[in-house]
């Protein structure tokens, strides 16, 4: 394993570190410090996810209703709603997702190890578990560990924590990968790497394939079907009443429609898209990173 021999840190350093046999073994075995890199999604179906959803859908029939009412004007004005605000979320959804990947930007390319007695610099690729790693102000850590030894070491963690306030560390403390030090010096093993990390556990949440439905998301997929049963269910009985009292059947469904989608709330989703959007960017703000505009956690009891 290659590294670039460095001056010997002040502080006294614990054993030799492992040797590079070591090194390479645990290599091998865990694989190397890298977090894990998202599938990519083409933006041509991030785009047509946000014209099919349940709420969309519901938008695309009335739309359709409309044209066979003989309102065309209604109909070409749902459309755009749910273009415009398809397009909208979509945007918002993509800068995020942008974002999310600059997570594979935070760790350094470079490290300095101790490996067989000396201090070299190696790949932060290479590092391995028990790894000793020296760190100094201006470095940025490449995998979680442990302090064996701090002199004066205060470290920006806002990375992970959204903190701004820099935090003084001593010994036995734990830093993470990411994390900037910003005073001082010390020693740490390395306790994890690559998708073991926080930070790697922060990468995984980000790809996941699978999404669970948020409490938001539930509840406006439960008011939908709601409001669609309502519109179906008053346009028929419209429609029974009409035939009822003698009206041609023609006539009796046309107005059944025109009832129909008059009870569809079309600025609904842009109010809602609006809301959830003016949202995620006040998160944003107090360095949250929203992925999806329906995301929220539940409110704490």
């Amino acid at each position: 394993m290659s590294g670039t021999l460095l001056q010997p840190s002040p502080a006294p350093l614990p054993a030799n570190g492992l040797t590079a046999a070591e090194a390479r073994q645990r290599l091998q075995r865990d694989g190397p410090n890298l977090l894990p890199r998202p599938q990519p999604v083409p933006a041509w179906r991030r785009l047509v996810a946000q014209m099919v959803h349940f709420f969309a859908l519901m938008l695309w029939i009335a739309g359709a209703l409309a044209f066979v009412a003989g309102l065309p004007q209604l109909a070409v004005a749902i459309f755009v709603v749910i273009v415009v605000n398809g397009v909208f979320a979509f945007l918002q959804e993509y800068r995020a997702e942008r974002t999310a990947e600059q997570l594979l930007d935070l760790l350094p390319r470079r490290a300095k190890v101790l490996r067989d007695g000396v201090i070299v610099e190696v790949d932060a690729a290479e590092l391995v578990v028990d790894d000793v790693v020296l760190l100094m102000s201006g470095d940025r850590l490449s995998a979680d560990g442990e302090l064996v030894e701090a002199i004066g070491l205060r470290m920006d963690t806002s990375t992970l924590t959204g903190e701004s306030a820099l935090i003084d560390l001593e010994v036995r403390d734990l830093v993470r990968a990411g994390t900037f030090v910003v005073e001082g010096e010390g020693l740490a093993i390395i306790r994890a790497t690559g998708d073991r990390t926080q930070l790697g556990h922060i990468a995984r949440l980000t790809e996941a394939s699978h999404r669970p439905h948020t409490p938001i998301a539930q509840e406006l997929a439960r008011l939908v079907r709601l409001i669609a049963l309502i519109a179906l269910g008053v346009g028929a009985g419209f429609f029974g009443v009409a035939a009822l009292v003698g009206t041609p059947a023609s006539d009796s469904f046309l107005f059944a429609i025109g009832v129909t989608v008059a009870l569809v709330p079309e600025g609904l989703l842009p109010t809602v898209t609006l809301s959830l959007a003016v949202g995620a960017q006040r998160m944003g703000r107090r360095n949250a990173l929203v992925r999806r505009l329906e995301a929220r956690t539940r409110r704490a009891r």
